[in-house]
């Protein structure tokens, strides 16, 4: 298999285990269903970055993830991608990697809203400190998941014999 398809094909799998991961981190994510239950604005838990996309885009995702595997997964592997299929996986991992930067932004919002709900708790005297909240590690894991899917396809132009 040529290696502008590995490339591509080893973003899809890295960005998927990026999916998988939880979108926020906290030392206080024990607490999260008792405080829910006793306040609706706290999250019952943290979902993994796939649990926290909107329903439309979970389908679109897999359509485009499944696209960037057919593209590479096409006869003659061990040829470059042509130019077409390039182009084509190239754009859709510059579409995932915007979309996964909006919605780690989104997560860094909510991450200041769970952190700000936590110190507002803890001086209420319900939790016993005010605990940090961050973005999760899953956001960079899917990062460079998209950028070596863009760089998979981005590469068949240099290897493709299309004129």
């Amino acid at each position: 298999m040529h290696w502008n398809r590995l490339v591509a094909l080893a973003g899809v799998i890295i960005g998927i285990i990026g999916l998988s991961l939880e979108g926020l981190t906290t030392e206080g994510e024990a607490l999260l269903p008792n405080l829910s239950a006793a306040n609706p604005a706290f999250p019952d838990g943290i979902p993994t970055i796939w649990g926290g996309l909107a329903t439309w885009a979970q389908p679109v995702l897999v359509i485009l993830i499944l696209a960037v595997v057919i593209l590479a997964l096409r006869p003659d592997r061990a040829a470059a991608m042509d130019r077409t299929s390039s182009m084509i996986v190239s754009v859709i991992g510059v579409a995932l990697l915007a979309y996964a930067v909006v919605r780690m932004l989104d997560a860094g919002d909510k991450a200041d809203g769970l952190q700000a709900a936590f110190a507002q708790a803890a001086s209420a005297g319900a939790i016993p400190t005010a605990f940090t909240v961050a973005t999760g590690f899953g956001f960079l894991i899917l990062i460079v998941g998209t950028v070596l899917v863009i760089f998979g396809g981005a590469m068949g132009f240099v290897g493709s014999d299309d004129e």
